[in-house]
């Protein structure tokens, strides 16, 4: 437990040093997972919170649900040369499921693998009026596969120069899910004119591409089956949580509640986060017109940014006042300075399953601008002595503000 601000650093580095030592292996659904969460509950009730488990199901492997869908769709390729309407299933399947997926509305072929057990840790510091303002901050405790998709010569390729909106062809997700709705068209073609539509054959081939080399990296991911450390991805956050548990109690206002979530496989496709969106209205009350998140994923190993966009397939922006609150609070000071938008090309944070539900979220993350990822992300070295624990503290610091920031706006203060 955090005893004064100048024992934040000791505590935050030995805590991350504790969890990586006593849960090497924080794979989704895992039982290191679990005994990562219950050590995040223990800290944050130290702090006097008021601890809640909220259990969920889900898989335990997003590599895996990816390899699924794209090679459903490269072997979708190959079937329609002899049967077009299995292509057209083949192809319009693949990407109609991971379209749902990405979007939340439904999970269809992660279906065919084993939903497993995990919970997201509830620390809530209660407002002692009811509340006007809850603001809620994440981080996930459980840590990523690594591959050769993680070289920083590959994740460099989706770098744009400014942080300026990605194009088209370096969201590869969104990318590869729409040449599988092209391919499904083509299937379609194929079933009417059956051998005239012959010289579509090349431009089939070229359309597989995406999906075949997803195919290749994913399963590489898979028969590798390696965990990374996870420090700075998300150790860093988890960390984070108890710090600003201590800081905003000491200037809570009496109708703003505060509510600190360590959520289990968002390294699985944010399933704590979607398990989460899905009952917390009904469950706890949560109203999108009374509650903010502020995620917190990888607090180290780069420049600070704010993900302005989110979201696999569809891209998702954060509420334009979250990005004004936050672009204030950067001008507010020089040595907040780097702290801009990031435009996520890949995947995203906790906030996208969120987002999706209709809830005002924003999450902050260190981005490499040169690489566009955290240094050492998803990578064996994403260890404790890896993590550039200054920035972490510098994050901490942004973070604490940013939630200070959110509550004056929103109540007009």
């Amino acid at each position: 437990m955090p005893k004064a601000t100048s024992d934040d650093h000791v505590y935050v580095d030995s805590l991350i040093r504790k969890i990586v030592s006593e849960c090497p292996r924080r794979q989704p659904t895992s039982e290191d997972e679990h005994k990562a969460l219950e050590i995040m509950a223990e800290e944050l009730q130290a702090q006097g919170l008021e601890i809640e488990r909220h259990h969920f199901k889900f898989n335990d492997n997003l590599y895996a649900n990816l390899l699924l869908h794209a090679a459903t769709a490269t072997a979708g390729t190959a079937v329609s040369a002899v049967a077009p309407a299995l292509g057209l299933v083949m192809h319009l399947g693949s990407a109609l499921s991971y379209w749902a997926d990405s979007t939340r509305r439904g999970y269809y072929l992660r279906r065919l693998f084993p939903f497993k057990d995990s919970f997201n840790v509830l620390a809530t510091m209660k407002a002692k009026k009811k509340p006007a303002l809850r603001v809620v901050m994440m981080g996930h405790a459980d840590a990523a596969f690594t591959g050769w998709v993680f070289n920083p010569k590959v994740t460099k390729l989706t770098v744009t120069p400014g942080d300026k909106p990605l194009h088209f062809l370096q969201r590869s997700l969104s990318f590869m899910v729409a040449t599988q709705f092209a391919l499904a068209g083509i299937d379609a073609v194929k079933i009417v004119l059956g051998p005239f539509a012959l010289p579509l054959r090349p431009l089939e081939c070229l359309l597989t591409l995406p999906s075949a080399l997803a195919t290749v990296m994913n399963a590489q991911i898979v028969l590798k089956n390696e965990i990374v450390p996870g420090a700075n991805d998300n150790l860093s956050a988890c960390a984070a949580l108890p710090v600003l548990a201590k800081r905003l109690r000491a200037t809570q206002r009496d109708d703003v509640e505060y509510v600190f979530v360590v959520t289990g496989c968002e390294e699985a496709s944010m399933g704590g986060a979607d398990a989460l969106g899905r009952v917390m209205k009904e469950r706890w009350g949560w109203d999108p017109s009374d509650t903010v998140f502020v995620g917190l994923d990888g607090l180290g190993n780069g420049d600070l940014r704010f993900l302005q966009t989110e979201g696999e397939v569809c891209s998702i922006s954060v509420p334009q006042w979250l990005i004004d609150t936050t672009n204030e609070l950067t001008a507010s000071d020089p040595k907040y300075a780097e702290v801009t938008g990031f435009h996520v090309p890949v995947g995203g944070s906790d906030i996208a399953a969120l987002l999706v539900k209709g809830y005002d979220g924003i999450c902050l993350a260190c981005v490499d601008p040169t690489t566009g990822a955290p240094r050492h992300y998803h990578m064996p070295t994403d260890d404790p002595d890896h993590l550039e624990m200054d920035k972490v503290m510098f994050s901490i610091e942004y973070a604490e503000k940013l939630v200070h920031a959110i509550v004056k706006r929103k109540l007009g203060l």
